[in-house]
């Protein structure tokens, strides 16, 4: 009686064109999926959005943004329908210097109706009045971490 031994079957690796390929393929497709969700955004602001004023609430210059590069943020807040929404937004390093923003100035304030997420706040066209956070009884905060850094 003889015995067949079985042959192992080796897997082919894909080569390395291939592997670049793949490596290509899925790189593109992230940058297309970024890239088509900024163009919509940016289409969200110019055909839907309302105009109104922001309020900076808070400066924080020089803050980490990673290991080694650094970055402004920059609390704000803006009123509409008697609530009273806090977003923030980030500057590159040195911004808040630059531009000479200070707490409580008010800046022109671009935000989209259906998502208050999507804004863009113009530092160079500031706006002299007050408005007064306290005066609302309504405060919607991006995060709680965000409530905490601001109270």
């Amino acid at each position: 009686m003889t015995k067949k031994k079985k042959k192992s079957k080796k897997k082919k690796e894909p080569s390395s064109i291939k592997k670049i390929g793949y490596v290509l393929l899925v790189f593109s497709l992230i940058f297309i999926i970024v890239y088509f969700n900024g163009q919509s955004r940016k289409k969200k602001l110019e055909t839907d959005s309302f105009n109104t004023i922001g309020v900076v609430e808070k400066l924080k210059p020089n803050s980490k943004k990673g290991r080694t590069t650094r970055k402004d943020v920059v609390y704000f807040y803006f009123v509409k329908n008697d609530t009273v929404f806090h977003k923030l937004t980030d500057l590159t390093n040195n911004g808040i210097e630059r531009l000479g923003i200070k707490t409580n100035q008010c800046y022109e304030l671009k935000v989209v109706k259906s998502d208050y997420g999507i804004f863009k706040i113009d530092f160079n066209k500031r706006i002299d009045t007050i408005i007064d956070k306290r005066q609302y009884s309504t405060q919607k905060y991006n995060t709680s971490i965000h409530r905490n850094i601001i109270e």
